[in-house]
């Protein structure tokens, strides 16, 4: 986390104070600068932007990593113990590649006393996604396509894939197969092309695939950072996108964890980080209006 810290903007080139688009109810907020005339094309990031999927991803990566905590500790770590070294361990890493938390993982238990073979992160990685697949297939039965997208997310997508001459991508953290299915599935594959797609999968696991996708499609497009449009409620794709010259958008969307009572992983949170890391605009209830949304961006501030 620390060499992605070191490189957020933080305050700047933040507005002074924000301001709220006029008829927006205050879901949309402009809190830097920015111009949008010359968008070519526009970057999404899936889980918290596009799909309600994984709602509840917190609860999974906490419930796993506890238990490979305790189970790994000697003596055992009590579980109130472990539950506080883990939940401030993910706040801090939100964002970054998961086989990278998973390797902070591994630092965490042999601290607490683990003496026995070399561990694998990448044995926590794949114990975290196969229960987070599990959550997913079980969301799926039960609800439909419609319901798992985040309200307005195809409409902006349509939109903007007619209107800009590069068309659309998406780039996840999220495994390359699940990225796919989960396309497929939300009804964005018209959108999105096999050639289209990013996911963890397809790079080295401790590669931030945003950090990559930004960089190549740049290069192949032959394209300027300004004509670069991303939204996303992660740090990465905020963070690069800030530091290419694009436009970023940050999406304040639900994470739907156990912990929001006791002021973890909540919504006022991801949107200081989404603003920390370079967000020009802020949308709070995605997508409210998507017409708004895009006259906004069109407008630029």
């Amino acid at each position: 986390m620390a060499q992605f810290l070191k490189d957020f903007p933080g305050r700047n080139g933040l507005l002074d104070s924000p301001v709220s688009v006029e008829n927006s109810g205050g879901n949309i907020i402009i809190v830097r600068p920015f111009d949008a005339r010359n968008i070519k094309v526009a970057l999404f990031d899936l889980d918290g932007t596009l799909s309600d999927e994984r709602l509840g991803w917190p609860n999974v990566m906490m419930t796993s990593n506890i238990a490979f905590l305790i189970a790994l500790s000697s003596p055992h770590l009590h579980h109130e113990i472990a539950e506080k070294m883990v939940i401030e361990d993910i706040e801090q890493t939100i964002g970054i590649p998961t086989y990278l938390q998973m390797k902070r993982l591994r630092t965490m238990i042999e601290a607490n006393g683990y003496s026995g073979p070399q561990l694998d992160p990448m044995v926590f990685k794949n114990a975290y996604n196969a229960a987070l697949v599990a959550m997913v297939t079980a969301r799926r039965k039960g609800f439909s396509a419609k319901d798992l997208r985040i309200t307005g997310a195809r409409d902006l997508v349509r939109r903007l894939n007619s209107k800009l001459e590069k068309g659309v991508y998406l780039a996840s953290g999220t495994d390359q197969e699940a990225v796919t299915e989960s396309v497929e599935f939300l009804g964005f594959s018209s959108f999105f092309a096999t050639d289209r797609i990013a996911g963890a999968g397809r790079l080295n696991p401790e590669e931030d695939a945003k950090e990559k996708v930004i960089a190549n499609l740049l290069t192949e497009h032959a394209l300027q950072g300004n004509e670069l449009l991303t939204f996303g409620d992660g740090f990465p794709e905020i963070l690069h996108t800030f530091h290419a010259g694009g436009v970023a958008v940050g999406i304040v969307s639900r994470d739907e964890s156990y912990y929001e009572h006791l002021g973890h992983f909540t919504l006022a949170q991801k949107e200081k980080r989404l603003i920390a890391a370079g967000a020009h605009v802020i949308v709070r209830n995605p997508y409210h209006d998507v017409s708004l949304l895009l006259e906004t961006i069109a407008a630029g501030y």
